[in-house]
């Protein structure tokens, strides 16, 4: 593989709809079942391809952004990357050691506390004892829950279950760290360790495959990205021009709306609105912020009389002559703006 850390080839994973398999059936259902099926062809059984024929390179040392809508088959893939589940077509190799940190609490059993989770989930991911016992400091250290250390961790917190399960992965000190959209349970304190942990980790040389809904994060953590939809790879290169791709598709909310004549409105109609832009803090018309960034929201309105300035509705009882209260404003139900 060369310095290739990750080798997919024509990855396709074909998930069958419908029943689930073990599911029980009562028998008198299966008898109608086959003498109906004796009398009239048997309807095909609906399937999806959540991966279609999917193929890149993961140099040693990039930090990879994967990036899509719900259900385009991000974590489908990660799940064939970390064995947990077997493609229908295709390969995926592996160059190295890997660590994953998928879902909430996985590889945690709820009855063992924090102490003996540590040791079950570091074994689970490949770590030795003596290895687990020269960083369990620095693991406890990392997610913050010292003072819950010998309790049961069904009594924890989903941010507490991944806080824990992060550190444990983190420490694991693999060639290949792959991480799913499961940072956003944590705190923005946490979210912030996680991300600086994740960006020592790329600096040692090592390898990190990112999945997330944060655009800002992809573009400020990643140095390459890749865009699916519907199982297929779509885009690949730069995060800048990958990630403004995604936000070019229909159903992603712009950072600017404009109001329609017909659109309905709501208020008394002294003024009207025209438009809401979201701006940054460089004063850009933004399709994303940052949770720690600045922002102003921009609006353009008519008005039937000169106004001096606006105040909001709430620090006021009566709107004053020559101002204009928010509930006096003509608002439509505008498309929605990002977050």
């Amino acid at each position: 593989m060369g310095d290739y850390a990750v080798r997919v080839e024509g990855l396709s994973k074909l998930y069958r709809l419908g029943r689930r398999r073990g599911e029980e059936v009562p028998f008198r259902s299966r008898a109608a079942k086959i003498l109906r099926s004796a009398f009239r062809p048997r309807p095909p059984q609906p399937t999806l391809w959540a991966l279609d024929d999917v193929s890149f390179d993961v140099k040693q040392g990039e930090v990879l952004g994967i990036i899509g809508r719900n259900g385009a088959g991000k974590s489908t893939l990660l799940k064939i990357l970390s064995r947990l589940s077997e493609p229908t077509r295709g390969r995926a190799i592996v160059n190295g050691r890997l660590g994953s940190l998928l879902e909430v609490g996985t590889g945690f059993h709820i009855e063992l506390t924090g102490r003996e989770n540590v040791y079950l989930n570091g074994a689970i991911l490949g770590m030795r004892r003596s290895e687990l016992d020269q960083k369990f400091d620095q693991i406890i250290d990392f997610a913050g829950v010292e003072a819950f250390l010998d309790t049961p961790v069904k009594y924890y917190s989903s941010g507490m279950y991944v806080r824990l399960a992060f550190a444990v992965a983190a420490h694991l000190e693999p060639d290949i760290l792959i991480v799913d959209e499961v940072l956003s349970v944590g705190d923005i304190a946490f979210q912030r360790k996680c991300l600086g942990k994740m960006g020592e980790v790329a600096s040692e040389g090592r390898t990190v495959l990112f999945v997330s809904h944060s655009m800002p994060t992809v573009k400020s953590l990643c140095n390459r990205a890749i865009l699916l939809d519907g199982g297929k790879l779509v885009l690949d290169g730069a995060p800048d021009d990958v990630v403004a791709a995604y936000l070019r598709t229909d159903d992603i909310p712009r950072g600017e709306a404009v109001v329609r004549a017909g659109d309905s409105v709501m208020g008394t109609g002294e003024a009207r609105l025209r438009s809401a832009s979201l701006l940054d803090s460089a004063g850009k018309v933004a399709d994303q912020l940052h949770f720690t960034e600045r922002f102003r929201l921009k609006m353009i309105f008519d008005s039937k009389v000169r106004i001096a300035e606006t105040v909001p509705a709430s620090s006021e009882t009566a709107a004053p002559c020559g101002k204009l209260s928010l509930r006096h404003l003509a608002l439509p139900h505008l498309p929605s703006l990002p977050e």
